[in-house]
């Protein structure tokens, strides 16, 4: 393999000189002359935008890191060629490669974003987040149109916004990185990926100031349809004030058939978030069709574990449907909640095997969302859902030994388990109460369920009334409730106008 140096084209490694130019000309003439390693040597190279190219592999060593500069001049260098992808300003990420090919970035060297030079040092009263002086760089790696990418063993650090982003790539290995920004910084998330296919994220560890990882579909800024698709996420070890897992949110073109894995999650505020929203204004018309999704083997301590909703609005083809989830032990402090919408129901959400312990204080007046949920976002950030699982507009919605359990709780929970305007419901061997001090409300509340099934399920001690029914048409076979003062309360409020 031919081996450059990025020494021997002039860089100076020394943190204060300025490295751009002589490290472009060390990935120039390593593309034009075949390919091959353009070598960092121990170091502090200060730089500004650089273009990697066909064939490059950018390889770190140990001591070695490229700290972006913080003047705004420098992120004008890697304008490349044009191209009908919208990208954030003029080229302004630190390394950008553009429709290239077989294009890597190795080594267990570091990659800083230099947020720090364009944020302000505190939070202001009242905000959660630091803010952006005057200006800020865009993406700090950016790959737009490539094929055959590598991201692997780099220490990547201290992002000024989104960290690693794959934009309509295909064939994409993230292998072994650590990523570890400013938890107060801006839109200082991991890895989004954005309408690319064949992604495997794996070995990774995270902890970001937005979302950690991200599977988008935004059509509008890639300028065509391209489905984000064929998605592998295994062996990640993820923290964030934010959501660890966001799916869907930007973007209107598909999303599906992914794969998640053997995650740890740890001091964040949401683990998995899945959203299909409709925004015009933001060229989200019908919002994403997010199908075929699946997580296995995920431990989870978070404020709330999922948060999957279709926004008001949204129609087809946007969708959610073909979700499922296994063998999860979360503790929480926020309920969960997966709903769609009168218009556009989930379809197809399964869990099966999950451990959920709940603690905290949540506020009561939130026991009912109103639709549009959107309204109120704020509270629900604030003041929580006061059941465990919350779940609304769903088609076909199976949950397989679920356990819910009640930690150190204070103030308004309600039900272990909320479910309306549910067709097609399948609850089988869970184990719950209501929240202690909750007697007046029932462990397991179902209102306008149809075609319903409740069987092997177990009140555990305690327990006032375990199911409550409000118009709806369930069957209950094989549960045992000796645990609870009142087995079922059915209620028949006749036909609604």
């Amino acid at each position: 393999m031919n081996v450059f140096d990025i020494r021997e084209f002039g860089a100076t490694g020394n943190g204060r000189d300025k490295d751009t130019a002589a490290m472009q000309r060390a990935v120039d003439s390593c593309s034009e002359k075949g390919g091959g390693l353009v070598y960092c040597a121990p170091g502090t190279y200060l730089s500004g935008s650089l273009l990697l190219k066909t064939g490059v592999e950018l390889h770190l060593e140990v001591g070695a890191t490229i700290l972006g500069s913080p003047d705004p001049a420098d992120y004008t260098a890697a304008t490349g060629e044009e191209t009908k992808v919208h990208l954030q300003g003029p080229s302004t990420h630190l390394l950008l490669a553009r429709g290239a090919h077989h294009v890597a970035i190795t080594g267990r060297g570091t990659i800083d974003g230099n947020g720090r030079a364009f944020f302000t040092t505190s939070v202001a009263p009242g905000r959660t987040r630091k803010a952006v002086r005057d200006w800020r760089p865009s993406h700090m790696l950016a790959f737009v149109e490539c094929q055959d990418v590598l991201v692997r063993d780099v220490h990547l650090v201290d992002s000024p916004l989104f960290t690693v982003w794959p934009l309509g790539c295909d064939r994409v290995t993230i292998q072994g990185i650590t990523i570890r920004d400013d938890r107060q910084g801006p839109n200082t998330s991991g890895i989004e990926t954005d309408c690319s296919s064949d992604v495997c994220i794996t070995d990774c560890t995270m902890d970001c100031g937005d979302d950690c990882i991200t599977l988008k579909s935004d059509a509008a800024r890639l300028g065509y349809q391209k489905p984000c698709e064929n998605i592998t996420v295994t062996n990640c070890r993820l923290s964030t004030s934010c959501n660890a897992i966001r799916i869907g949110f930007e973007g209107d073109a598909p999303i599906r058939n992914g794969v998640f894995s053997n995650l740890v999650i740890y001091d964040t505020r949401s683990g998995i978030n899945m959203t299909v929203p409709s925004w015009p204004s933001s060229k989200v018309f019908h919002g994403p069709s997010i199908e075929n999704i699946s997580f296995s083997h995920v431990i989870m301590e978070v404020g709330w574990p999922f948060w999957l909703y279709i926004g008001h609005g949204a129609s087809p083809p946007g969708c959610m449907r073909n979700v499922s989830f296994s063998d999860v032990l979360a503790t929480a402090t926020r309920g969960s909640y997966v709903g769609g919408s009168s218009e556009l129901p989930i379809e197809g959400f399964r869990v099966r095997n999950m451990e959920l312990i709940l603690s905290g204080e949540p506020d009561e007046t939130l026991a009912v969302l109103p639709e549009p949920l959107e309204d109120v976002w704020g509270l629900i950030y604030s003041r929580g859902i006061p059941h465990g699982l919350y779940f609304r507009h769903v088609r076909d919605l199976s949950l397989h030994d679920v356990h819910v359990r009640w930690g150190r709780v204070t103030g308004g929970w309600r039900s272990a388990l909320r479910a309306e305007h549910i067709d097609g419901l399948d609850l089988d061997g869970m184990t719950c109460r209501q929240a202690p001090g909750a007697d007046e409300h029932p462990a397991i509340d179902l209102l306008r369920v149809t075609n319903g099934s409740v069987r092997g399920c177990r009140a555990l001690p305690g327990t006032g009334t375990f199911l409550r029914t409000v118009d709806a048409q369930v069957v209950c076979d094989n549960n045992e409730l000796s645990g609870a003062l009142r087995a079922v309360d059915e209620v028949h409020c006749g036909p609604r106008s």
